[in-house]
């Protein structure tokens, strides 16, 4: 990372080929690039990279470039110190316009991984702990990396059904717990994970660990800038834009504050209880949105089943495994997931391909009529997750990300 330079430009194309996917010809097309654009997103289990082509040789039809075909890139940018070098794979092409000059048409290219997830299934039986069967699936079925794996408390004994491998491992994202939790009603780990690539990998995480881990980076909101500051790199480039939930009556119908959760155990054909109230998950930040009156009365009753597997009793029907209340763990994860994206706000940042989708950040806003952000802390302030981001190379306004950031809950304004 330079930071004794302006992020708003400064990114190099170094190179750009495409392989044929038949004859496994490569032609260089790094003049003929016309912008790039690069995405994470945390509920995406593939990266994605939209390249826009002016093509003045034909060479769509000539090398030909197809659905398929294998494109090598390599990009550079001072906010990292590592450049981005990927191969990918061109799962689409849209948009193809034809004139007498050109072709111009977009490329949309993923990871091997994302291919592999369709050619390959898991049939196999899988036990132990829900981070390790993770892990192997993903080195098993996946022909990609793995950057980070967070250890899980619980076990799941499952067969895979002959499902694609990110179906099941999704699946897991609900049942998994982290190892900061127990099996106790009160202690702090929460169900509920998020799978995911990006340029490092792919990555099963806990909801609960992200948002406990220190920020990262902070942004700052500011009213002004100078054209030629540095800190200008760690400031929103334009006018963010914040979605908030406050419809009171629609969170009521959704059970957002507490709901009544009842489960049939289609094994042992009882019934389970369990009233969700908000507090039941860790917050991001300090303060609760709930409303007191309406924390302690549920306003939804949720039917449902428990999906404990089969694989998990012996021959009398006892549960072997380690115990731990499922009704519980099943209706945090459901509200966890809604929860995180109660509030969403768009900024858009100079480049910075640091930047990871799952990473937390810290945005500063200035107290309102102030214009400075050491007064007060603004409601608005404080730790968000990056959910989505967006890097654009060749924008004619500059280098820049955008960022869709979310959290649960707000900064007391004191």
């Amino acid at each position: 990372m330079k930071k004794n330079v302006l992020w708003t430009k400064g990114h190099k194309i170094k190179s750009f080929e495409i392989f044929a996917d038949k004859s496994g010809d490569s032609v260089d097309m790094l003049g003929q690039i016309s912008f790039i654009k690069y995405f994470e997103d945390v509920i995406d289990p593939s990266l994605h990279m939209d390249i826009f082509i002016n093509d003045v040789n034909g060479l769509i039809n000539k090398l030909p470039i197809r659905s398929g075909s294998v494109v090598r890139i390599h990009l550079e940018h001072p906010s990292q110190e590592d450049p981005i070098k990927m191969d990918l794979i061109v799962t689409n092409i849209s948009g193809h316009i034809i004139d007498q000059k050109r072709e111009i048409y977009n490329l949309t290219c993923e990871t091997i991984g994302a291919l592999s997830n369709h050619t390959n299934r898991v049939w196999t039986k899988y036990k132990g702990s829900i981070a390790a069967s993770v892990g192997k699936i993903l080195n098993e079925k996946i022909d990609g990396k793995i950057n980070f794996v967070d250890t899980t408390s619980n076990e799941c004994e499952f067969y895979g059904n002959y499902r694609r491998p990110f179906k099941v491992i999704s699946d897991l994202c609900r049942k998994a717990i982290p190892s900061t939790g127990s099996f106790k009603v009160g202690d702090g780990g929460t169900a509920g994970y998020l799978f995911f690539e990006t340029q490092d990998g792919y990555n099963f995480r806990s909801i609960d660990l992200i948002f406990q881990s220190d920020p990262d980076l902070e942004y700052l909101m500011t009213p002004f800038k100078e054209g030629l500051d540095l800190s200008n790199n760690f400031k929103i480039s334009g006018a963010p834009a914040m979605t908030e939930s406050h419809d009171i009556i629609k969170k009521l119908r959704s059970g957002a504050f507490s709901s009544s959760n009842w489960y049939y155990d289609v094994i042992t054909r009882k019934v389970h209880f369990y009233n969700f109230k908000s507090g039941d998950y860790q917050l991001g930040n300090d303060e609760d949105v709930t409303p007191v009156t309406y924390k302690n009365n549920y306003s939804r009753i949720i039917l449902g089943t428990l999906d404990k597997g089969t694989t998990n009793r012996n021959a009398n029907g006892v549960d072997i495994t380690t115990p731990q209340d499922q009704s519980r763990y099943q209706a945090q994860a459901s509200a966890r997931y809604a929860a995180m994206f109660s509030q969403i706000l768009d900024i858009t940042v100079p480049m910075n391909l640091s930047l990871r989708a799952g990473q937390v950040i810290n945005v500063k806003f200035p107290d309102l009529n102030t214009g400075k952000p050491q007064d007060k802390n603004s409601p608005e302030s404080g730790k968000y997750m990056i959910a989505r981001l967006s890097h654009e190379f060749g924008n004619s306004e500059g280098d820049f990300t955008g960022l869709s950031l979310v959290r649960d809950s707000f900064t007391i304004n004191e």
